[in-house]
């Protein structure tokens, strides 16, 4: 009897289930909103019918704009819309017939016109139903048809064929007044437990959080002059440019100045085709610039946006604008949230200039902020930091800051890298060089092969969870001396390339070139006509790691303490915790040349393996209680690696990065202050330094109680380590330093009586020098080793130049 209700109860909760599950399929829409006026359904089979009088009431689903419907101020018989009506229509499954009829009248002037109602399956190829011309009022179009297989989209458009300079067709009282529609078709059938998406399709996130993309920023303008160049027709050179994209590891399209809405769906189409990704702009996108007039208008356009492309699966999100300024941080917050209202399992994103990237991290609603960093310039160069040395320098501080920044604030950083160079001036390309002619000045330059490796790697290492490149095509070059050129495309180079040597020239402090000049004629990533430039090809390999490593690489946070330690200066290291897994990103800074490089390790791991071939890389015994393994990184090239440790990697004891000024973990001496350093101000990017004048003879700072003996409970250490020797504490101290030196204290000081968290003023506080024993002497680059029985430590600085950006305690349990 028990297992006859068994059965029955599962055939009753299969029936349930198929008849919630058809339910749901139900749901009819137009232009995204449900429509439930007009839709029918019975049994497997459902219709659909529409009579808009649209000189009464405008179906709000039609997503006409206010301005798109006209009335006459003396008749109310003339009214209707003057816009051209796009229907995006989702059924619960495939859709048999459409019939559909427009009523349009004429009330401008006696001009015969054309009108049609047309159809398509797939937003790219649309069929004729019905077309008529058309003089004066009440004309009807209409049609019927029978619908190949489809998946239950249809898109209709109902349009005016105008001429092009139809003032009174586009603008006056030429109005469609009647829509009509009726349409058939079957419900989908569903089966219990059928999974209609699988988890590893390039699509199974749309949350950007979930994704680490490998992008390009594509420059819609510029696809046909180079589908021109390569003698190609335009849809097939944007196929091959995607294949070859998808083929060097790079799997997102960040498209700009795609104006031509009917090209969405296409580009789309073929995106998909290649498993590719796509980010557009919406509709809104030109509230920026030319008003938002009322904010019904700005949902209208968001709508329309998702109506037109939201259900195309290679749509990852939407592009709110390109380079938003600080005043528009609100506008991108309520923008990001009406996108999401209307779509709600998409996000938008921008890209933002260096300088506002951290108030965006900080401020705006946006969960990921991409910033564009093009720091490849002329050694001349007066609007960048140049030459390559502080470019670096100021790249990698800038980077660390949003790292840091998106770390603490709950964000994703996108990093989107340069692969261009521009002239201003007079240059034409000659083989494998750019010539430039004197006079012109020489702003940005296409990095080298090395330069486009470390600007990638170096992105990774100091925390992004994206990359992109700007840009992908170049412009189409001259190819014969200014003076030669004939072509109207030529001549209009030209004169934009005088117009901004003339702009340069009127800049007093500019360095102009005096001399023909030889050049990278690098000006995109790939070629004119589309095949992969030398530093397109460089990054292939870091691109294709990234996209094999996207799960590991999207969970890694930063360690609580470093295990991987560059002995020299050209080398930087950082350490990353994914799950349970310890990963180390390694980067040769050197960009001229190959360099074999040595890695410290604390004693306690035992195996290192390198992600990219999956190779283990022997670890070897070094002085001082570390171990080692050596690599050979070629020039600006990086390594992602993981470690494995014989116990557990241990525990951080400290963390002090100075960012809150009046508490901190560490005691502040008096002869020290902190301050905001680099171009980039924010909380994540504090340091301290002397004060001018100040007291070099006495620490900056001191950690106290790091062991104590009569209360472990006011101790950083637990007491690890006080009498006797159960690991390894280390210390790492990172800044800008040449003269720091770290001592050592094994006295009873109470920190507590000199550390202000208990309201003392931070200028009171009197550290004197407590003559430890001297520690670490110059910069930081290996960690110091903290004796056992230490009490606490002090920190000096001798040149007020210096300054100390953290400083890192930890623990290492012996191997035992």
């Amino acid at each position: 009897m028990k297992h006859k209700l068994k059965c029955l109860l599962a055939v009753l909760t299969a029936q349930t289930a198929l008849f919630l599950s058809a339910g749901e399929q139900n749901d009819f829409t137009i232009n995204g909103m449900k429509t439930d006026a007009g839709f029918q359904s019975k049994g497997s089979t459902w219709s659909y019918e529409c009579n808009a009088d649209l000189t009464k009431q405008v179906p709000a689903e039609f997503l006409l704009a206010p301005r798109a419907i006209k009335q006459h101020k003396k008749y109310a018989y003339i009214k209707g819309s003057v816009a051209n009506i796009a229907l995006t229509l989702k059924a619960p499954g495939p859709i048999k017939t459409l019939n559909a009829a427009a009523t349009i009248s004429n009330y401008a002037d006696s001009v015969k016109r054309n009108a049609s109602i047309s159809y398509s399956l797939d937003g790219i190829n649309f069929i004729p139903v019905a077309a008529k011309d058309f003089v004066g009022a009440k004309n009807v179009i209409s049609g019927k048809v029978d619908l190949p297989a489809n998946k239950g989209i249809l898109y209709i458009k109902i349009t005016k064929n105008l001429k092009e300079n139809d003032k009174n067709g586009k603008y006056s009282f030429v109005l469609f007044q009647n829509i009509k529609l009726h349409l058939t078709g079957t419900i989908k059938k569903q089966t219990v437990g059928t999974k209609t998406e699988k988890a590893d399709t390039p699509y199974a996130s749309y949350i950007l959080k979930e994704n680490f993309p490998t992008g390009v920023f594509w420059p819609w303008e510029r696809t046909q002059p180079n589908a021109d160049h390569a003698k190609m027709e335009l849809w097939a050179f944007v196929d091959k440019v995607m294949k070859t994209l998808k083929d060097h590891g790079f799997n997102t399209l960040w498209f700009v100045n795609l104006n031509n809405l009917d090209y969405h769906a296409k580009v789309l189409t073929i995106a998909e085709k290649y498993g590719l990704k796509v980010l557009l702009k919406t509709d809104a996108y030109n509230v920026f610039y030319n008003n938002a007039q009322t904010l019904s208008r700005v949902r209208n356009l968001a709508m329309k946006t998702t109506a037109r492309i939201g259900h195309f699966p290679a749509l990852l999100g939407y592009v709110l604008k390109d380079e938003p300024l600080m005043c528009d941080i609100e506008t991108c917050g309520y923008l990001y949230n009406l996108m999401k209202e209307i779509d709600p399992k998409r996000e938008s994103v921008s890209v933002v200039m260096n300088r506002q990237s951290v108030s965006y991290l900080r401020d705006s609603k946006l969960p990921v902020v991409c910033s564009d960093i093009y720091y490849f310039s002329d050694d001349d160069s007066t609007m960048l930091p140049s030459p390559r040395k502080p470019a670096q320098n100021e790249f990698s501080n800038a980077l660390r800051n949003y790292g840091d920044c998106a770390e603490l604030y709950g964000k994703h950083s996108w990093f989107m890298g340069q692969m261009f160079g521009t002239a201003w001036g007079r240059h034409y390309r000659k083989g494998d060089k750019m010539i430039v002619y004197p006079g012109s000045y020489l702003h940005w330059r296409m990095p080298t092969e090395a330069e486009s490796r470390w600007q990638f790697w170096e992105a990774l290492r100091l925390g992004t969870k994206g990359t992109f490149i700007y840009v992908l095509f170049p412009p189409v070059p001259l190819y014969v001396t200014p003076e030669k050129a004939t072509t109207p495309y030529e001549k209009k180079r030209v004169a934009n390339m005088d117009k901004l040597a003339k702009i340069a020239a009127s800049w007093k402090t500019q360095k102009l070139t005096t001399k023909m000049t030889e050049r990278d004629p690098g000006e995109g990533m790939l070629e004119p006509g589309g095949e992969p430039t030398k530093q397109m090809r460089a990054v292939t390999p870091f691109m294709k790691l990234m996209r094999a490593n996207e799960k590991l690489l999207l969970a890694r946070k930063k360690a609580d303490f470093p295990i991987f330690f560059a002995t020299d200066n050209e080398t930087n290291t950082a350490t990353f915790v994914s799950g349970k897994r310890w990963l180390g990103i390694i980067v040769n800074r050197n960009v001229e040349k190959d360099r074999n490089v040595t890695i410290l390790l604390p004693p306690n791991v035992k195996a290192v393996r390198n992600i990219a071939n999956g190779k283990s890389i022997p670890v070897k015994n070094a002085k001082n209680e570390f171990r080692s393994i050596r690599m050979t990184l070629k020039a600006g090239d990086g390594a992602l690696l993981e470690a494995e440790f014989n116990r557990e990697p241990g525990m951080r004891f400290c963390l002090e990065s100075f960012n809150q000024p009046l508490i901190n973990r560490m005691t502040i001496n008096k002869n020290a202050e902190i301050f905001h350093r680099g171009n980039y101000g924010a909380d994540a990017n504090r340091a301290l330094r002397l004060k001018k004048g100040a007291d070099s003879s006495v620490p900056v700072c001191a950690m106290l109680n790091l062991t104590k003996k009569s209360n472990s409970q006011r101790t950083y250490s637990m007491n690890l380590n006080l009498n006797k020797r159960a690991g390894i504490i280390y210390g790492t101290v990172r800044g800008k330093i040449k003269s720091l030196q770290v001592k050592t204290v094994r006295v009873g000081i109470d920190g507590e009586k000199a550390n202000f968290a208990h309201l003392r003023n931070n200028s009171k506080v009197s550290l004197h020098k407590m003559n430890g024993n001297l520690l670490h002497k110059g910069d930081s680059q290996i960690p110091f080793i903290v004796p056992v029985g230490t009490n606490a430590l002090e920190f000096y600085l001798t040149d007020p130049k210096d300054f100390i950006d953290d400083i890192t305690i930890w623990f290492v349990p012996d191997n035992i």
